[in-house]
């Protein structure tokens, strides 16, 4: 029956994957056997809202199955909080020690102690900040987003008519998304943030080297911050995914507003023609031969990576309400 799908998807869709199916099949069974019970003259339709209201809001029933309350991570965030921790901490492993190992490979001055010790103290640090910010991130995502049409009386005055639908597959936001893009963005910002020197075309030589870095290092460091904000900005999108798992029109409008935001900040740091190595044409020209040509190449290509993060950008707020639209549920 409709009705205890709807009751079961409730229950168990902020539940750890790893301990849905046994849910799912212990709750069917449990109202089965309620209904059974119930030896009134009531149709079966009846009785099995009856046995709904019974056991009573899905959300409660959640929060008994997880056993434990936590409170500055709420019981029904908590484990995507943790699944998000994990996944930020292994692209924050990847990205520094791709930073510590492509600046070994190409450092002539440093020992083994100093790169050993300096890796582990980068690692160290990234794993710090990124578990403030995941929290940070959280944070306001439950504070502010996640928990607005939810209030305490509305949990008091439950009622089988609030059951959200089981969405149909494509309507369904799979996990491998948001996973895929916190990996992405998390190593980019690990790069960009703590390592911006390696953004840069490496041309062998005679002693060894040249490293002629794409970004002017001196100003890129004073971006840092709309770096952070940035990783904030898209850490909260893809934790308002993992835990709608649905496309909403809602959340659709949520998203947009987050990627606009972002995209405003990504566009304030990489169209400041100051954050761009005044002389790397000039570097590139001298030790590759190449023809004065290559300043108006420069220019076009960094006009193209501009106007390409513009596009894409827009693709994504755009291709986000689409979705939104076409699959909201129908009330």
């Amino acid at each position: 029956m409709d009705l205890i799908n709807r009751y079961i998807y409730a229950v168990t869709k902020s539940l750890p994957e790893k301990q849905r199916k046994d849910i799912e099949d212990e709750l069917k069974t449990l109202i089965d056997d309620m209904v059974e019970q119930n030896q009134g003259p009531e149709s079966y339709e009846d009785k099995v809202k009856n046995v709904l209201m019974e056991l009573g809001n899905p959300e409660d029933l959640a929060d008994n199955y997880r056993g434990t309350k936590r409170y500055l991570i709420g019981p029904q965030y908590y484990d995507k909080y943790l699944l998000i921790l994990k996944i930020v901490f292994g692209a924050v492993f990847i990205g520094v020690s791709i930073a510590v190992l492509v600046e070994s490979i190409f450092s002539t001055q440093q020992n083994v102690y100093d790169i050993i010790s300096g890796y582990f103290a980068a690692l160290f640090y990234g794993l710090l900040q990124a578990f403030a910010w995941v929290t940070i991130a959280f944070v306001i995502a439950e504070r502010n987003i996640m928990n607005t049409a939810k209030d305490i009386s509305e949990k008091k005055q439950w009622n089988i008519s609030q059951l959200p639908p089981v969405p149909h597959k494509k309507a369904q936001i799979p996990l491998s998304d948001p996973i895929f893009s916190i990996i992405f963005s998390t190593i980019f910002i690990v790069l960009l943030y703590s390592a911006p020197k390696l953004f840069a075309v490496y041309i062998p030589d005679d002693g060894g080297t040249t490293i002629i870095p794409v970004f002017n290092l001196e100003v890129i460091q004073g971006y840092r911050t709309l770096f952070i904000c940035i990783f904030i900005l898209n850490i909260l999108k893809e934790v308002l995914k993992i835990y709608g798992r649905r496309w909403t029109l809602k959340l659709s409008v949520v998203l947009s507003v987050l990627s606009a935001a972002s995209l405003i900040l990504v566009l304030a740091v990489f169209a400041n023609n100051h954050i761009w190595n005044p002389n790397f044409s000039n570097e590139i020209i001298e030790k590759m031969n190449l023809s004065s040509d290559f300043h108006t190449i420069w220019v076009r290509l960094k006009t193209g990576i501009i106007v390409g993060i513009a596009f894409f950008g827009v693709l994504d707020i755009v291709t986000l309400l689409y979705k939104g639209v076409k699959y909201n549920p129908s009330k």
